[in-house]
């Protein structure tokens, strides 16, 4: 019976790409992949937003993509496991010029 709960919970547990862009011809350098964490059913955040200007420094921002992949999906089960939605982390990439 659990083994069905499980398979069931993470066919159900989708993943997501949110991608924004700057009208910009020129592609940066890529960030190191980081999370971003929330949680209460994506109600509140438990870390600070990402700030854009310690990502690139001196450079501007090309691009950023937020992402709940299938190990973010993963943790969030193991971190939820007595509570549902607690904590869903999200994977955040800054592309900077």
């Amino acid at each position: 019976m659990k083994k069905i709960i499980l398979i069931v919970a993470i066919c159900l547990s989708g993943c997501t790409t949110i991608h924004f862009d700057r009208d910009s011809a020129v592609k940066g350098q890529v960030s190191a992949p980081l999370w971003h964490h929330i949680g209460v059913i994506s109600l509140v955040e438990f870390s600070a937003p990402v700030n854009l200007d310690d990502q690139c420094g001196e450079k501007e921002w090309d691009s950023v993509q937020t992402e709940q992949n299938f190990l973010n999906v993963l943790a969030s089960m193991v971190g939820s496991a007595v509570i549902p939605a607690l904590w869903s982390p999200k994977s955040v990439e800054v592309t900077c010029k």
